[in-house]
């Protein structure tokens, strides 16, 4: 059945500027097999649709691309108007690193193939695969369905007319409130065997041959600790002996116990995709949800670590009129997980009648803390910490009264 176009708002190199993404996009561009690509998927489409007509063809055009931060996206055009999406891994990688990447690469496709089978959030179908830096392509690959509909270019609050912000906000809710009842009883990613064709399990994080099945943290405490630590170690790589970013570490740190809920802290642990924001989420022009992408990060996490995303989080340097939106619009999710919820459609709740409904953390106090401490990145330490602080104190403790005590204290 033919499909549109998925490249028509792509730029390709007129996207990137000067600099070390677009020198590595560069390199894939002149290395890579194109011809066996364009083989290699021409093979799959044949035996996916049992296709006998010998006169179909497969081209790429190889500067009609998009791309993220780890990969290339191109197009796979079929001469009866059907397209498929190639996505090429540009970053480089040494020996050492390509067992850990291609352990990646199969984790997000078990991953991507669960979402498909367990619930109806719009996951592109997985057709074909090459996890090997060495195949005759050139670079590790996946190939699979082109979804319609393209990302917004900014925050939903911001970027969808009012009209349809309570559709889109409903469609959200939905998609969280699946990935809420795909839980599992154990942290980690979802992993089935080193072809993919496997039974499916839950591994640690950095799961190989060397590392016990039972590695990694076992409750959502542990789990939020061992990520603030590694968090802050980076983030005093370029501060080690800066009394304020010491004690922004020591506030994101001593924020963790306000992040748990006890009730759920051996579990079950939702699939959460880590990074669902308007960049990973593809709508039609009348704003329906049309697919969810870039499940590479995605493992099982504490409850909640599922709550948090940009979409829902104001900004102190925000205009009033925009942190509004995005109040109404983090309201307005809420609302729908609430309705979802009392409608008895909840499969945690039915089974554990002491479980905490999602939306009852969602939107919460604790949820910003959760958002402060998880999604901060190294560099912003010392900015999240000073609000992480103020949800916690209010103005009862001044930021020179945390230097003060934390300065000297040994943070490992």
């Amino acid at each position: 059945m033919a499909n549109e176009r998925p490249s028509v708002h792509w730029l390709g190199l007129n996207a990137l500027g000067p600099g070390m993404l677009r020198n590595r996009i560069q390199t894939v561009l002149s290395t890579t097999n194109f011809r066996q690509l364009e083989k290699v998927a021409l093979a799959a489409r044949l035996q996916q649709d049992n296709i006998a007509d010998p006169s179909i063809v497969c081209t790429v055009n190889p500067y009609r691309f998009t791309n993220g931060f780890n990969n290339v996206i191109f197009e796979l055009e079929f001469s009866d108007s059907v397209y498929w999406i190639a996505r090429i891994q540009h970053v480089s990688v040494d020996f050492f690193e390509a067992h850990e990447n291609a352990a990646d690469l199969l984790s997000e496709i078990t991953t991507m193939r669960t979402v498909r089978k367990r619930t109806s959030i719009p996951v592109p179908e997985v057709y074909t695969y090459d996890v090997s830096p060495s195949n005759e392509v050139g670079y590790p690959y996946l190939l699979m369905e082109s979804l319609p509909g393209r990302v917004l270019q900014g925050p939903i609050a911001l970027q969808v007319p009012p009209e349809h912000t309570p559709k889109v906000a409903k469609q959200l809710a939905e998609v969280m409130f699946q990935l809420h009842g795909l839980a599992f009883d154990r942290l980690g990613r979802l992993w089935s065997g080193n072809e993919g064709e496997g039974e499916l399990e839950i591994v640690p994080i950095g799961f190989d041959n060397a590392t016990s099945p039972d590695a990694g943290p076992r409750t959502s405490l542990e789990w939020f600790y061992t990520h603030r630590q590694q968090a802050n170690r980076q983030a005093l790589e370029s501060h080690p002996e800066d009394p304020e970013w010491l004690a922004a570490c020591w506030v994101l740190k001593t924020a963790v116990p306000h992040i748990i809920i006890e009730a759920r802290l051996r579990g079950p642990f939702p699939l959460c995709h880590l990074d669902l924001h308007h960049g990973n989420l593809l709508f039609d022009d009348d704003y329906n949800l049309t697919g969810v992408i870039d499940w590479s990060q995605a493992q099982t996490v504490p409850l909640e670590r599922l709550v948090v995303s940009p979409e829902f989080v104001t900004f102190p340097a925000g205009s009033e009129e925009n942190n509004k939106k995005i109040i109404g619009f983090k309201e307005l999710v809420r609302e729908h997980l609430q309705h979802l919820e009392e409608a008895g459609r909840d499969p945690i709740q039915s089974s554990e009648a002491s479980q905490p409904f999602l939306s009852q953390f969602f939107g919460s106090r604790h949820a910003e803390i959760t958002h402060r401490c998880t999604y901060s990145r190294p560099h912003r330490a010392l900015w999240d910490a000073r609000l992480v602080a103020a949800l916690i104190y209010g103005d009862q403790v001044s930021w020179t009264q945390l230097v003060s005590v934390y300065r000297g204290m040994e943070l490992y």
